[in-house]
């Protein structure tokens, strides 16, 4: 599982301007009285403030005490908390208490599946949830929300746990379905953990294994096992509105796979510079060496983003 820290991190990441994570990673990996008061602000009110300016030594076991046994007043927060969480994570390094934190700060699906497969013990590569993984994709966001697009029937190219198909709905993009194509079976029931919600409702997510080589791009048809009804489902046709692809530098034979894509189709690419990997195959010395790789028609945004091992490069237009 994540390390307490880095969850905190990878949160902070995902929602930097959220005052209230900031502060639950000050209170935890700081210990930071201010911060801690300010989170006790949150769920007590004016009576917090008032302890605040009362305290004179930092001693966190007697604000605790005072707090969950002194006041007893009623908790303003999420009913998905529990009594003494905050105690809990930062006196005890307690993860479920964390995971409600931070459920209560921010509802997202990333964390209920994070919770729900450390509760399994389902193995997933972390690196998923790394600084450099969790930028480049929002960075991604960030200039999609800019150009106001409608995505419409999304083709995820090497899709891995589909994570970026979590913050795709979660940000409220004109979606009307996302398929997350990835070659390793292993990768397709995480996804679906990381969206539920959409994975229930009639398939709005589905993760299926294929080589992206093989998609047809005019129109695809795929099908997928139902562990509910014990069989294959019928074949699904499907044509893409959009097409994204954030692991170019993975993709052998790029040429190949590019050239089957229509013209006029809404792409969203991503490619690095990052030699060091032995999967990736078709890296980009800078951005220009991958806008020679990716022609198109209409370019909506291009740009570089400087990460501390390596440049990720991005491409948004039509083909």
């Amino acid at each position: 599982m994540l390390l307490k820290t880095e969850l905190l991190d990878r949160m902070e990441i995902l929602f930097p301007d959220s005052l209230r994570l900031a502060d639950l990673r000050r209170a935890y990996i700081d210990r930071d009285m201010a911060s801690l008061f300010r989170l006790f602000a949150n769920d007590y009110g004016d009576e917090a403030n008032e302890l605040r300016k009362a305290v004179m030594e930092s001693n966190l076991h007697s604000i605790f005490r005072v707090f969950e046994g002194g006041f007893k007043l009623e908790h303003r927060s999420n009913e998905l908390l529990e009594s003494g969480d905050l105690r809990k994570f930062i006196l005890e390094d307690n993860v479920w208490s964390l995971y409600r934190l931070l459920l209560d700060t921010h509802d997202t699906q990333i964390v209920k599946a994070i919770k729900s497969m450390h509760a399994a013990d389902v193995q997933w590569d972390k690196d998923a949830m790394s600084q450099g993984q969790l930028k480049s994709k929002m960075w991604l966001i960030q200039e999609l929300r800019a150009l106001d697009v409608k995505l419409g029937t999304v083709f995820l190219c090497a899709g891995w746990y589909g994570i970026l198909a979590t913050l795709l709905f979660e940000h409220e993009f004109d979606i009307t379905a996302i398929r997350s194509f990835d070659l390793d079976p292993a990768v397709a029931p995480i996804a679906e953990k990381f969206n539920l919600p959409w994975f229930s409702d009639n398939w709005k997510f589905k993760a299926i294994t294929a080589d992206i080589h093989d998609l047809n791009f005019e129109s695809h048809s795929w099908t997928s096992w139902s562990a509910k009804n014990n069989r294959y489902s019928h074949p699904i046709t499907e044509s893409p509105d959009s097409v994204i692809n954030t692991s170019c530098e993975h993709i052998e034979h790029f040429d190949d796979w590019y050239a089957k894509i229509p013209s006029g189709m809404l792409l969203v690419l991503q490619s690095n510079d990052f030699q060091d990997v032995q999967e990736h195959v078709n890296t980009s010395t800078d951005y220009n060496s991958f806008a020679d790789k990716t022609p198109m028609a209409e370019v909506l945004y291009g740009g570089e983003l400087k990460l501390p091992a390596y440049s990720r490069f991005m491409r948004i237009g039509r083909k």
